[in-house]
């Protein structure tokens, strides 16, 4: 019986003793195990039964091509290898000498699963990588000697290894893999790599120069207290790492002779907003610091002006209350005391408080731009196919995300959708059918999926998802399997 559904009032009455309580938990453990184990062998041989062969036609034409007699020599061997453009295809999922597994089915198998596409496509992808280039590994995962996390974490690393590489991988680990530390994983990974792909080893460090980057993660959602941070990650020139270093300490330390009482964490994540508008010294309000400020200039009458500061860029799109756009007091509805303001930022998917938003404002020379709030409730509808961006913007602020199950893609970067097949008004088509609720925000994998044909079981007779709008906010999808989802605004319920 699982702990979630033990009967605890027996429990309360007679309490189960410490060690056979954390027998239990060990029991328990066990069997999530097992079932993790039983799920991973199931998703290979859900990707066994759609290989290379299991696709479908285009049964809709989407691209006019004419008949197979009509195409060229190349376009049929196109055909016949990845089907028409735009229908399913096969995916290389795994490395070297693993099958290809067609994308309608890493797409159904992720939403049956309560994920997301991406998610779906890792899970399937470590079992394919593991039950063909891992056999070894594989082997003792079946008998029940590893468990499911381990084996997903050699997975991981040996997809990118040569076939041979893989299989030295899988004969030095496959007997210690149920204790092997991620560092000896990686250790040997790299040896395999050294050993059998030098070549690649050698490009790999010229292209450890080619991709230098630095990464702030905007839309990562916070909790209000934290909404206006950031995740900054990258990875530098070890010579540029050091001196943005100094620069970043030197700042800090100017912060806090100040009178800065922030943490040397926070004083060094605001030296970087100083770094970024070019204030590479600070005007620091202490005496001791402006008479050495002035010393230095006399001293060094040849040294490079100060670049003046750049204006702070900030773009937002911002939904805060009247009573906050007023600084009237914020009485929550629900407890009845005072609370704060909060703001939603629509294009970073955050939620803070109103002086967030203020403070971000209140830098000099930061640019406002204010536009007209856009009614929601307005129903507009146009005859054409194409979709104005008046109808467009509606729908997407309609639903922040597309309407696909599990999926979390903004809306923002996604194609809209007519929910009913659109029809031209000179083939008897109705007017209005362009309109803000007749469209769905779709991302174009799922777009895809929802146009094209998905390979299908004998018994079933749907050959691609469909869906059908029940309210202005909720779809109910199917799923070429007869499996249904209700998307609603908080998220994914499976029926």
């Amino acid at each position: 019986m699982a702990l979630g559904h033990q009967d605890h009032s027996a429990q309360d009455s007679a309490p189960v003793p410490t060690g056979d309580l954390l027998a239990l938990a060990v029991a328990q453990k066990q069997a999530a195990d097992d079932a993790d184990r039983q799920l991973f062998v199931t998703i290979a041989e859900w990707a066994e039964r759609h290989t290379t062969g299991a696709l479908l036609p285009d049964l809709y034409g989407t691209f006019g091509l004419p008949d197979d007699d009509a195409h060229t020599e190349a376009e049929n061997a196109w055909v016949s290898r990845f089907g028409m453009p735009g229908a399913d295809t096969m995916l290389e999922l795994a490395g070297p000498g693993a099958p290809e597994i067609s994308e309608f089915a890493v797409i159904e198998l992720a939403a049956a699963l309560g994920r997301s596409t991406d998610s779906g496509r890792m899970l399937l992808s470590d079992a394919v990588e593991a039950k063909h280039r891992l056999p070894k590994i594989w082997q003792r995962l079946v008998d029940g000697q590893v468990q499911v996390w381990r084996v997903r974490r050699v997975t991981d690393l040996t997809r990118s290894l040569t076939q041979e590489a893989a299989a030295f991988v899988d004969a030095h680990l496959a007997h210690v893999v149920h204790t092997a530390s991620f560092t000896t994983v990686k250790r040997l990974v790299a040896e395999a790599a050294a050993r059998f792909d030098p070549e690649a080893c050698e490009m790999e460090e010229v292209d450890t120069a080619a991709s230098l980057h630095v990464t702030l993660d905007l839309s990562t959602a916070w909790s209000i207290g934290t909404a206006n941070g950031v995740h900054l990650s990258g990875l530098l020139d070890r010579a540029d790492a050091e001196e943005l270093e100094h620069a970043i300490r030197t700042l800090a330390d100017q912060l806090l002779a100040a009178g800065s009482q922030d943490s040397l964490d926070a004083r060094r994540a605001k030296a970087l907003g100083y770094l970024s508008r070019g204030d590479l010294t600070l005007d620091l309000a202490s005496p001791v610091e402006e008479a050495r400020q002035r010393r230095l200039e006399t001293t060094k009458p040849t040294s490079q002006p100060r670049q003046p500061r750049q204006p702070r860029q900030v773009v937002l799109h911002v939904h805060l209350s009247e009573a906050a756009l007023k600084g009237a007091p914020e009485v929550d509805p629900d407890t009845g005391k005072l609370g704060l303001h909060l703001a939603r930022v629509e294009n970073h998917h955050q939620t803070l408080t109103a002086d967030a938003v203020r403070d971000w404002l209140a830098v000099p020379g930061t640019h406002i731009t204010v536009k007209p709030v856009i009614d929601l409730h307005d129903q507009i509808a146009v005859d054409s196919y194409e979709i104005p961006d008046r109808i467009s913007q509606r729908v997407k602020l309609k639903r922040p995300t597309c309407v696909f199950p599990h999926c979390t893609r903004t809306s923002a970067r996604t194609d809209l959708d007519h929910i009913d097949e659109y029809v031209p008004p000179d083939r008897g088509g109705p007017p209005g059918q362009t309109a803000t609720d007749t469209l769905a925000p779709l991302c174009r994998r799922h777009h895809r999926a929802k146009t094209h044909p998905s390979p299908v079981s004998t018994s079933s007779t749907t050959i691609a998802w469909d869906y059908v709008q029940l309210t202005p906010t909720t779809w109910l999808w199917t799923s070429p399997h007869d499996l249904r989802y209700l998307v609603h605004p908080d998220g994914t319920t499976e029926l």
